[in-house]
């Protein structure tokens, strides 16, 4: 069943809001090196997420996964395009140009769009959940029906 597939995503979903959490508590008693460390970590640990999450959506054999990654591929890109367009050549990266108002409300926006991911991956969900229970029932219908 779905329900299971979808528990398992959801409580890891559920681990790493709390990890996120921790972090973002963790920083406000942070010495300066040791945010450095845990960006540098977590720099790695983005990368090492998106390629194995890059590579599943090759790999599966449902052709909505390819044309999931296509599509995150071209968000990507409009990213990359938006972060030119805000870079300042002699600050360095497109992060160097904006101010320390602009980098927190960048962050704040950032969550916002993580929790309406969360809502809209816990929609699909339940649409899935449903169409299952539809298919189900029509089964169980056909079944009767037979009998």
């Amino acid at each position: 069943m779905s329900h299971g597939v979808l528990s398992v995503k959801l409580c890891e979903l559920d681990k790493k809001f709390e990890r996120l959490y921790r972090r973002i508590v963790f920083s406000e008693t942070a010495s300066h090196g040791q945010i450095r460390e845990e960006m540098a970590g977590l720099r790695k640990e983005c990368a090492a997420n998106r390629e194995f999450l890059l590579s599943q959506l090759k790999v599966s054999h449902a052709p909505s996964a390819a044309k999931l990654g296509m599509a995150y591929g071209e968000v990507e890109e409009i990213i990359k395009r938006v972060r030119e367009e805000t870079r300042d050549p002699e600050a360095g990266t497109w992060k160097d140009a904006l101010s320390v108002d602009e980098k927190i409300l960048i962050a704040e926006y950032a969550l916002d769009f993580a929790m309406q991911a969360a809502n809209h991956a816990l929609l699909i969900s339940l649409e899935a959940i449903d169409a299952q229970m539809t298919q189900q029932e029509t089964w169980g219908n056909k079944k009767e029906e037979t009998e």
